[in-house]
């Protein structure tokens, strides 16, 4: 009879290992979907804009004067506050 419980107890043990493997990877599954409507859409919106530099909840120019404050930054290329600004809008959503 414990031979029998024995082998309950290894069956169990391993459906859940199987269980909790399978719904990791639907899990990583679901996240790596989401990932890929995120950007599809992402990239749909920045199409949409006309004016790229207007339309970011932090401004560039802020960006900026920020990045000015570091005595180790001389020169700040323009793309520079702009990407940046991006950046902390994908942050705040």
């Amino acid at each position: 009879m414990e031979n029998n419980s024995e082998k309950s107890t290894v069956n169990a043990t391993q459906s859940v290992d199987a269980y909790s493997t399978m719904s990791h990877l639907n899990i990583e599954k679901i996240e790596q979907e989401y990932m890929e409507m995120f950007w599809t859409d992402q990239e749909r919106e920045m199409e949409k804009i006309d004016n790229f530099k207007n339309n970011l909840l932090v401004s560039p120019n802020h960006i900026k004067n920020i990045m000015k404050t570091n005595k180790d930054v001389r020169r700040i290329t323009s793309e520079s506050p702009v990407l940046l600004a991006k950046a902390c809008d994908f942050f705040i959503q």
